[in-house]
This record gives C-alpha cells, sequence and structure tokens, in this order.
C-alpha cells in the first residue's frame, strides 16, 4: 500500500536496509521469543529463518488465507524451549458474514528444558485491519478465544498465556475491556462499531450457532465436558472468556502517534493472562512483568517521524517485554 508510505524517505522504504535495522533491532532485544505480523512468506522461508536460525532460534509460520502473501513468525530460543505443539488457526469461515477475512493466528505450546513440566502458551495474531468494522475484530476474537481454551484446557494445570499481535483496535475501544474485563455485553450495541449509537443494533444472537462457539467463548464439546446447561451457551446478549489479560502497557501510555503517514493511537499489544482466578484455576499467578520497553512519547514520534525511516525498519513500534516465570 504505497499511499501509506508518501510520507516517508524513499530510501529508507527499500527492504535491504529496513532488513538490517530489523535485524540490529532483533539482536539487541536477543528476546527469548519472538512474534512478527505481515511477514512476507517468501522472506520467511529465505530471510527471517535463516537469520533466526543464526542466532539459535527456531520458528513456525502460518501464511493468511485467500492467496495473500504474509502471515505470522514466532520464533523461540531453541535452547531454552521445545516447541510441545502449534496450532495454526484460520479465521475464514465458509458462509458467516463476520468470518470471511483472511486473517489467522499461530497458537504455540513451549515446554522450557530448566522444567519439562510446565508449559507457556504463545499466541501471535494480526486481525482485520478495517476500523470500520469493530464486529468482525469481535467475531475473530471469539473465535480466538476459544481455540486458546481448546489448546490449554487439555493441558495439565492449565498455562499462562502470552497474546501478542497487531489486533488493530485502540485501548478506548470496547475490545479491549473485553479482553481485559473478560466480558461485553453486545446485545444493542451498533452492528459494526459496537457502539451504543446507530439505527442497527446486535441482538442477542452474535456468532450462528453452527459454529459450535459459546457466548463464553469456548467451544461446545468443552462446556459439555464441564456440565454446563446448554441454554447457556448460546443468545445470552453478553461475551464472557475466563482469560483475565493485561497489558504490558497501561492505557493512558498509548500516545496518538505518526506511524506512517497516518496518524492513529497504536494498535499493537502484548496481553498475558493467568487463568481467572473466579475459574479457580490457578492459586498464585505465575507469570510477573518485570519491565517493559518504554513507548515513545508523541513528541518522540515528531522528532522521530514517519515509519519506517532512518533508524526504524518496521511502520510499527517494537514492543518488548520482560517476564519472570515462576516455573523456571
Amino acid at each position: 500500500m504505497p499511499y501509506l508510505y508518501h510520507n516517508c524517505n524513499e530510501e529508507n522504504l527499500k527492504w535491504p536496509d529496513r532488513k538490517k535495522r530489523l535485524f540490529n533491532q532483533f539482536k539487541m532485544s536477543n528476546a527469548d521469543n519472538v512474534c512478527l505480523q505481515e511477514v512476507d512468506a517468501d522472506y520467511y522461508y529465505n530471510t527471517y529463518l535463516s537469520y533466526f536460525q543464526s542466532q539459535e532460534y527456531d520458528g513456525v509460520f502460518k501464511q493468511k488465507t485467500q492467496e495473500k502473501i504474509d502471515g505470522c513468525a514466532t520464533f523461540f530460543k531453541k535452547y531454552k524451549f521445545s516447541l510441545k505443539e502449534n496450532h495454526s488457526l484460520e479465521m475464514l469461515k465458509n458462509g458467516i458474514d463476520l468470518l470471511n477475512r483472511d486473517n489467522i493466528a499461530l497458537i504455540s505450546i513451549l515446554t522450557p528444558f530448566k522444567n519439562p513440566d510446565k508449559q507457556i502458551c504463545i499466541v501471535n495474531t494480526h486481525l482485520l485491519y478495517n476500523h470500520k468494522r469493530e464486529d468482525v475484530r469481535l467475531a475473530q476474537l471469539q473465535v480466538l478465544l476459544a481455540e486458546i481454551n481448546r489448546v490449554v484446557c487439555k493441558i495439565t494445570n492449565d498455562p499462562p498465556v502470552i497474546l501478542c499481535g497487531d489486533l488493530n483496535f485502540t485501548p478506548s475501544s470496547k475490545l479491549y475491556s473485553f479482553l481485559s474485563q473478560g466480558r461485553l455485553k453486545y446485545e444493542h450495541l451498533d452492528i459494526k462499531k459496537l457502539t451504543n449509537c446507530g439505527s442497527q443494533k446486535i441482538g442477542k444472537t452474535f456468532l450462528p450457532k453452527e459454529l459450535y462457539i459459546s457466548d463464553s467463548c469456548q467451544y461446545l464439546q468443552e462446556l459439555k465436558r464441564d456440565n454446563c446447561i446448554e441454554e447457556e451457551f448460546f443468545s445470552s446478549g453478553t461475551l464472557t472468556h475466563k482469560f483475565a489479560f493485561k497489558s504490558v502497557y497501561n492505557s493512558d501510555e498509548f500516545p496518538k502517534v505518526r506511524l506512517n503517514s497516518i496518524c492513529h493511537n497504536l494498535v499493537d499489544y502484548i496481553l498475558y493472562s493467568n487463568i481467572d482466578e473466579k475459574f479457580n484455576k490457578h492459586e498464585k499467578q505465575e507469570l510477573i512483568l518485570l519491565e517493559r520497553l518504554r513507548l515513545p512519547t508523541y513528541k518522540d514520534c515528531l522528532k522521530i517521524g514517519p515509519l519506517p525511516n532512518n533508524q526504524n525498519g518496521s511502520d510499527h513500534y517494537y514492543l518488548e517485554a520482560r517476564f519472570r516465570w515462576n516455573c523456571v
């Protein structure tokens, strides 16, 4: 999309220069896990994978559907973790209007060599870009949360979850509130923007029942295993989930910045979760946030200029966090 970069210096858009800056950032970070979005499939296999392997990482990749050439890539230090499971999620569901897009996710279960009885779930996703369709992003989140739940509930002692990605919504949105608070009353909200205004409203049913994904963001078979009452599965008017996600960055730390030629809030996140206490899955938290890379202020962004530039190879700012995990 060249129109996004008309304020950028053309020299800074050339891939060899961008690649060099990106790899310098990765090397300086030296993170145990790296989650990337909008990775060209050819570049993944011909460039990214060989680079990360040279730095003692292993990786997994999922390309978007419908002939899109980019996807999500997750890398992990192979001398620290083994890949126990990897699940690719396609959010395209034939015949479902809210799920007719090409977005995808990777759900990776990693086991630390220091404690092989423990696992951690790393989720990497890229949700729909169209800012007028909050309803589509909500549907994608419902499917994603159901899939995360399906994966982690099969593991003894539910693992902590880290969710990374370009979610394409702001901290002031109902979607952010839904992830962090675990609840969203969708009934009577505007059918596309999820606001209280608008003439077209959502009814009691959001996703069709034939998907077998409940309003608690769980697959039907998981609910039946938990002996839930069937009337509570669907058409409640409210979505819930069991993950109490916290953002590495507080919502008031997200400045309105110019990422490229378009000025908007940051839409990328690192979210982490220990299973919600009201589900009695954990007696104590396993993941503790220790530090994070500081976000640029609005003044910083004006000084840095549009992205990518001669300092940043990406058109998004790099997010980074360090956690203490009680098991290692």
